[in-house]
């Protein structure tokens, strides 16, 4: 079962660019590049540069759409997105509950501020998207790891034990903040039942849900997931869903929504930045409303590029890594849930494996790169790939390296 440690020079994807956050270069193949790859990226850009000819060409939108504006966002904007989110996730949604974000990570930023304060406490599940308990700590925000139950759901009686504590000595719990659908790290959905657990006690405890629903319209072979969405399960002003354009077209654009109940959108609306800044990004918002409203004859733009393209080809690329997996690291006693959509796979490695320590050699020995699942609040044997970046021959690649960094690791 030994893999090769030597092989051919590869070409692999590279992403060298002046403008770009993540510079790739070919040394290491890095499944722990959570962005969406140029195959993606290509087909956003020639989507973009038509609803941007066509914003530029609509009358209406002369000359205001360089202008100052309205605090949530253009009101063409809430409405063709209102239309998309309704559209997609098979949930009915109003303009007046849409907020025009740049983004999820902005999003989390703005609804902090908005609805909490320096020296409260935000509550994260376990595993979770890392970079979020950045956020918070840069907001002033204490971090509560959510206790777990043994099938991956959150205690909410030892969780309730915890807040009492912390409430018992002055400080004050305001946010849950979740994953809900192919969640990140673990591409794990939420079911129902486990939604209407969070909102109850969301709801009893007077916290809010914010949900980190970037990855919910990324669904492989049907256009919506099984369970609502969070916000369908609850109408009162205590879930929050932040969505955004970075995974489902590109993150360039920093453009992205919340939807929230008219208190809440009420309350952001008083936020400084968005008076003294006139909204955060008017522009993209009134493209973007371009790609997304009704088209005579054809699905609107966006929709087509959802549905047409993106998760097709992030379903052939999950399915070639899912492939790969199971030919290379299944045997070695690596297992894992298969993702129906989303950008990840979660791998459990063989018991007694510390995937911080084996990344070291990996990269170093074998060039091949992933997330330690403990950097996510995973434990120590686990790990994310990403499918999203390479392609489908350069992830077969690093997966034969990966088993090949196993088997030094397992040989001590």
């Amino acid at each position: 079962m030994s893999v090769a440690k030597s092989e051919p020079a590869a070409a692999l994807t590279e992403q060298v660019s002046p403008v770009i956050q993540s510079q790739v270069d070919s040394s290491v193949l890095n499944f722990a590049i959570g962005q969406p790859g140029p195959e993606l990226l290509a087909s956003a850009y020639a989507m973009i540069k038509k609803a941007s000819a066509e914003a530029f060409e609509d009358d209406k939108n002369f000359p205001w759409i360089m202008q100052y504006g309205a605090e949530c966002g253009p009101a063409h904007y809430r409405e063709a997105l209102a239309g998309f989110y309704t559209r997609n996730s098979l949930c009915q949604t109003s303009p007046s509950e849409v907020i025009l974000t740049t983004g999820v990570s902005g999003g989390i930023q703005m609804m902090c501020s908005t609805l909490a304060s320096p020296g409260d406490v935000a509550i994260v599940e376990q595993p979770s998207y890392f970079l979020a308990r950045d956020i918070f700590a840069s907001l002033g925000l204490e971090t509560l790891k959510a206790p777990m139950t043994s099938s991956g759901s959150i205690d909410f009686a030892a969780l309730s034990a915890e807040v009492d504590a912390l409430e018992s000595v002055g400080k004050r719990v305001r946010l849950l903040y979740v994953v809900p659908v192919h969640g990140n790290p673990t591409a794990v959905c939420k079911t129902r039942k486990e939604k209407e657990a969070i909102v109850a006690w969301c709801e009893r405890r007077k916290v809010y849900a914010l949900c980190d629903e970037v990855y919910e319209l990324l669904n492989f072979g049907k256009r919506s997931v099984d369970s609502p969405p969070m916000r369908d399960l609850s109408r009162g002003q205590h879930v929050v869903s932040l969505g955004s354009f970075s995974k489902i077209c590109g993150p360039g654009l920093r453009l992205g929504w919340a939807l929230a109940s008219p208190e809440v959108v009420e309350r952001f609306k008083q936020n400084g930045v968005l008076s003294s800044g006139g909204g955060l990004n008017p522009l993209g918002g009134a493209i973007m409303a371009k790609a997304m409203e009704p088209r005579e004859g054809a699905e609107p733009l966006m929709d087509d590029l959802l549905l047409r393209n993106v998760c097709p080809t992030l379903s052939r690329k999950s399915r070639a890594l899912c492939a790969s997996i199971d030919r290379h690291l299944a045997p070695r006693g690596v297992t894992y849930a298969r993702p129906e959509g989303g950008y990840f796979v979660f791998l459990r490695l063989p018991e007694g494996v510390d995937a911080t320590e084996l990344l070291e050699t990996a990269r170093s020995e074998f060039q091949v790169g992933y997330t330690p699942g403990e950097r996510c609040l995973g434990p120590k044997n686990t790990a994310r790939l990403s499918f999203a970046f390479y392609s489908e021959e350069e992830m077969e690649l690093g997966v034969t390296r990966l088993a090949a960094a196993l088997d030094n690791y397992l040989a001590g």
